[in-house]
Formats: C-alpha cells, structure tokens, sequence
C-alpha cells in the first residue's frame, strides 16, 4: 500500500498539465459568432447573363477576425417578388495564405427586359448565417437586343 500511493501521486502530477490543454474561450451566442454582411455588390450585363460580383466579409459580426468562411448563398427576386435562393458559391481557400477577396456568379436564368434584385448572404462552415446584403437591382436587356421603348408621356 505505501509504495502505490506515490506511484498514484506520480501519476496525478504528470497528468494534470495535459487536462487542460486545447483552446478555451468563452462561449459566444450564435448571432455574434455569424459573418458581417457583404457589403460591396456589384451586377453586370454579360453576353449571356447578369454577372453577379461581390466582396469577401473578413470579420464576425463581434468584429473578430474570420477564418472559417463556409460560402455564399444567391439570392434573386424579380418585380419585386419574393427573394429565392438560386445558387450556393462555396468558398475553398480556408487555410490558405492568399484568400480570393471578391467572388461571383454568372446568372443566365433570365426573361429580357425584366427587372431583377440580387443580394448575398454568408455563412461559416458551422452554417452561421449573416444578414442578407443590401439589393442591387439590373434589367435583363441582353446585348444586341432593343430596350424596351420607353412609354411616351401624354400631351396636356
């Protein structure tokens, strides 16, 4: 019995450096752990769609810095309706020390002459979600093609 105990002893002290190993923090709620919104959105007419350009979000919405930037998610409306999803953009580069730092889609799902709205929402790869971005709105007047006449204004 006296010889386990400081083997027992031995044992305790060597392993009470390791219980504590691993990054600890404290826990934050989901709404500030989730990416700041994309804040540049740009649309442009290409020969066979709308391009659809936007800039990376670098910090969670606490302002600390992100590294686990999951992807994208498109969304469109059209005359104003609803706003559907209509891609997912996945982000590849997490761990890489040159990160893309603007992404884009090409929409060519398109009516000519319609008006469309496009905003993007980010998400990390644990599926936090931001706020959408603001909208951008375009005509679809695919290149070659008329615009619409304009509708002339009614003499007095």
């Amino acid at each position: 019995m006296r010889r386990t105990l400081p083997i027992g002893i031995a044992c305790l002290l060597l392993a009470l450096p390791f219980g504590a190993c691993g990054r600890k923090t404290m826990p934050k709620p989901p709404q500030l752990v989730a990416p700041k919104p994309v804040q540049e959105l740009s649309l442009a007419t290409q020969s066979t769609g709308i391009l659809v350009r936007w800039s990376r979000p670098t910090e969670y919405v606490d302002g600390g810095t992100m590294e686990d930037l999951g992807g994208f998610v498109v969304e469109r409306n059209r005359y104003n309706s609803i706003f559907e999803e209509i891609a997912r953009v996945p982000v590849t580069d997490q761990g890489r020390f040159q990160r893309a730092k603007r992404f884009d889609y090409l929409d060519t799902q398109l009516l000519p002459g319609a008006v469309y709205h496009y905003r993007i929402v980010a998400f990390t790869t644990d599926r936090y979600y931001s706020a959408p971005s603001d909208a951008a709105e375009i005509t679809w007047n695919p290149p070659g093609t008329a615009a619409p006449a304009a509708t002339p204004e009614p003499n007095p």
